[in-house]
């Protein structure tokens, strides 16, 4: 369960009071912050007594707040565990109003696929043939695949051997792979927040500790929460999307990437990076890979690129 500590909560309040009552005001503003992600669903909010004397007001004030969002189904507290944030149930039947209805889904960030997708299929189906004398066992993946991944690597800047390549069943299977891997249950991550859900479910998976590090679309990444969180917490492993960050579109500055693996190297942390966004730029520029910087393990995926239905992704080693 991911936990956010009581001054990394009061810095993403920001100003939160307004004309009313405090304890509303503070409720609001983290209804607020859980809605558009910046406080992921099933994190544990810090206790009364210590988020009060973060934002220098009574407990009275910050227990009136929670109990405000418990009401409202935002919160849901358990003796022995704390706060952990929920949404309300939506319980409420649709309406018909008679008219057809439009339905634009933002759960997921990508699109049908492109109609050369379906030409590339077609032709690498008549080249199945060629594969069909072997077993078709490979536990890194095709090897052909593989080289093709590490030449694109290469070409951004990134030797790379296929050797270095292990084919997955996209991202989420690439970063549990190596969360199991690399983590022991009682191995504490770093993530960003907000970040891609489903690589929380997968660090969360087998009971691991998040601690979460602000990422604003406008600010970035909070260097000097990073760098504190390295040295507070020394996690195991960090998670991180430096290149059009999900869902900020934020991107790491080269020199703010050498000091995260700086931090990273000085407390034997291992940092995956996702590079499922990376190839997204609109200009043809983009940054270095993390692993220019320091031995960060990439993971990446065609979900985004080309589309999803191929459950294609990878590592780099």
């Amino acid at each position: 369960m991911m936990v956010l500590p009581a001054r990394r909560l009061a810095a993403e309040l920001g100003s939160w009071r307004t004309v009313g009552p405090a304890y509303a005001a503070l409720a609001d503003r983290i209804r607020l912050l859980t809605l558009d992600g910046r406080i992921p669903l099933g994190t544990r909010l810090p206790a009364e007594r210590e988020l009060a004397a973060q934002l220098t007001v009574s407990r009275t004030l910050v227990a009136a707040a929670y109990a405000r969002l418990r009401s409202a189904g935002y919160l849901e507290s358990t003796r022995g565990s704390g706060s952990v944030v929920t949404m309300p149930g939506r319980g409420a039947a649709p309406q018909d109003d008679g008219g057809a209805a439009v339905v634009l889904d933002f759960s997921k960030a990508a699109l049908p696929a492109a109609p050369q997708v379906g030409e590339a299929a077609a032709r690498a189906s008549r080249e199945l043939p060629a594969y069909l004398n072997g077993n078709g066992y490979d536990p890194l993946g095709l090897p052909r695949l593989r080289q093709a991944l590490a030449d694109r690597y290469s070409a951004r800047g990134l030797p790379t051997r296929p050797g270095q390549i292990m084919v997955t069943l996209g991202a989420q299977h690439a970063i549990s792979l190596l969360a199991r891997t690399l983590m022991g249950r009682s191995d504490t991550a770093l993530v960003e927040a907000p970040s891609y859900p489903h690589a929380y479910e997968a660090l969360k998976s087998a009971g691991r500790r998040l601690v979460p590090v602000a990422v604003d679309a406008h600010r970035g990444w909070d260097e000097d929460g990073l760098e504190q969180a390295f040295r507070r917490t020394r996690p195991a492993l960090a998670y991180v999307m430096p290149d059009f960050h999900n869902p900020t579109g934020a991107v790491m500055p080269a020199a703010q990437r050498a000091r995260l693996m700086a931090a990273a190297t000085r407390e034997g942390t291992v940092v995956i990076a996702d590079e499922t966004m990376a190839e997204l730029t609109i200009d043809g520029r983009s940054e270095l890979p993390l692993a220019a910087h320091g031995p960060a393990v990439l993971t990446g995926s065609m979900g985004k690129t080309v589309w999803g239905g191929l459950r294609i992704g990878w590592i780099r080693g």
